[in-house]
């Protein structure tokens, strides 16, 4: 096995490691209940023999596909874990499984050193990292369209004939894929589109279409019938209407609710967000050392592209690497053009965050290259300072566990830069360490009778963290405590009152535990 497989194999244990220790770590997000409860409902469908109907009619849950979801509920008879912690567990062995088909992806485009980048740049990107413990839908549907999207560039390795291993696992991670986001569909209209265009490029050279169209034709057709049971399996709803997939997709793209969100420091409704919402967040979420290897991706590219840009495009190296970029660019312009409803940091689009962060993986690689082509010593410098970024972000992710996911970089100053001019939890994780705060607080001042707690945000984030001899009100008035966070939402729930515990991170305060009784 060469060093660089050695080096990943040995980071993959790592992280194996990691997710087991600390998936228990994590709060319960403020989706978590609806999902939870779609999976459980959806898994009734089929023990009832497809009678019980309640999924179908859950608020609009019956938009998304199930695939996380009911996996969770079945792991959740058996699970010796809670049922929150199963499923953050479920969701840490998503994130393993994904940086595995992102590592596999980089290996095929670009050799194992830019494979063995890529999984380092992946799993120290914070975005992707915290999100897989928290966030049932946009993660697992991030890593099952890496999987997707290396399944299609396999395909298109083969351009005469695909095998049939390559169609079927492209058949599996697609209804996977539109089986947990409708979204996930246009990754097979990406790949045709692709296909498309090196067979048109095949037809000007005057090449005989006919033996490679009756070599793809079943293959692909197998791999669409694949995707289409496997996503009526996580997805029945998608299959009870000749349109609904169609339906959930228009619904999407203008969703039907605005909450405010804190950008640069005001108050914006979700569907009057600037254009600059979306490519601001990667600008200010993404690594530094990320956000070079895009830059170093994009030089190397052009120059590529400008030496021999018709020869180059009927390479199917090169129309793997379309793949991938447009699985970033197509996404991110049609945020640009349909200007759609974004809230909650870019976890809506967290899809293309992979994709971008592989080929920057692959533009260091051949950065590392150029330099070391011109001075070997040059190389090596250049590999141990990022080297050395590498570590200091995984030494800030350490430090902002397990609230990974609302990290900024250092063009913002980090989230001191960042906390009071954009979100941080916006997802409310904190609140169960909140409640701990508040268990310690009670443990050394003794509450007569039962304490009434006010808190801002979702009951099923605290309730399990609630120490005992306490309870959750719903009326900021009869409380005796009031538990928020510094997220803007929370402003203005309750009467002042002093602060008793608070939750930081880096120095910024996250969640904080008040004191409202009078005269207290």
């Amino acid at each position: 096995m060469s060093q660089p497989n050695r080096a990943a194999m040995a980071l993959f244990a790592v992280l194996a490691f990691l997710i087991v220790l600390t998936f228990r770590d994590y709060g319960i997000s403020w989706d978590e209940e609806l999902q939870n409860t779609y999976g459980v409902k959806l898994l009734a469908f089929y023990t009832s023999g497809l009678r019980d109907m309640g999924a179908f009619d859950y608020g609009n849950l019956f938009l998304y596909g199930g695939f996380f979801d009911i996996v969770a509920a079945i792991l959740n008879l058996v699970s010796p874990f809670e049922t929150y912690e199963t499923r953050h567990l479920w969701g840490g062995i998503i994130l393993l499984v994904g940086l595995i088909g992102g590592w596999k992806l980089a290996r095929l485009l670009a050799g194992e050193r830019a494979g063995l980048i890529a999984l380092v740049l992946l799993a120290t990107t914070p975005l992707l990292y915290g999100h897989g413990f928290i966030n049932p839908k946009d993660s697992p549907l991030a890593w099952l369209a890496i999987w997707t999207t290396y399944y299609a560039c396999r395909m298109l390795a083969t351009p005469a004939r695909p095998t049939w291993h390559d169609a079927m696992g492209f058949g599996l991670s697609l209804g996977l894929t539109v089986g947990t986001r409708v979204v996930g569909i246009i990754y097979l209209f990406y790949f045709l589109g692709v296909l498309a265009f090196a067979f048109g490029l095949k037809a000007t050279q005057g090449e005989n279409l006919l033996p490679r169209i009756k070599a793809w034709l079943p293959r692909l057709g197998a791999a669409i019938g694949i995707a289409f049971v496997v996503m009526a399996i996580c997805w029945p709803w998608s299959v009870q209407g000749a349109v609904n997939v169609f339906a959930a997709f228009s619904s999407f793209t203008h969703f039907a609710f605005y909450p405010p969100v804190l950008w640069d420091g005001e108050l914006i409704r979700a569907n009057m967000m600037p254009w600059t919402y979306l490519p601001g967040l990667l600008l200010l979420k993404t690594p530094e050392y990320v956000l070079a290897g895009v830059i170093a991706a994009l030089v190397f590219g052009a120059v590529s592209l400008r030496r021999a840009p018709l020869g180059l495009l009927g390479d199917a190296r090169a129309q793997q690497y379309f793949l991938v970029a447009g699985s970033f660019a197509a996404p991110m312009l049609g945020y640009l053009v349909m200007n759609p409803t974004v809230y909650n940091g870019a976890r809506h689009f967290l899809f293309i965050v992979p994709p971008l962060v592989i080929l920057a993986a692959i533009g260091l690689d051949a950065l590392i290259d150029f330099a070391a082509a011109r001075r070997r010593a040059a190389g090596t410098v250049l590999a141990g300072v990022l080297a050395l970024a590498v570590l200091r972000q995984a030494v800030i992710m350490a430090q902002l566990h397990p609230y990974e996911y609302f990290s900024y970089n250092s063009l913002i100053g980090g989230i001191k830069g960042a906390a009071g001019r954009f979100e941080l939890d916006y997802w409310g994780t904190s609140l169960a360490e909140s409640a701990q705060a508040f268990g310690a607080y009670l443990e050394q001042h003794p509450f007569e009778g039962t304490a009434k707690v006010f808190a801002c945000g979702d009951a099923m984030s605290i309730l399990d963290a609630l120490p005992p001899g306490s309870t959750l009100v719903f009326n900021p008035a009869e409380a005796d405590f009031y538990i928020g966070m510094t997220a803007v939402p929370c402003d203005g729930y309750t009467k002042p009152g002093p602060i008793i515990a608070e939750i930081k991170r880096m120095g910024v305060v996250i969640g904080y535990v008040r004191d409202l009784r009078t005269g207290s």
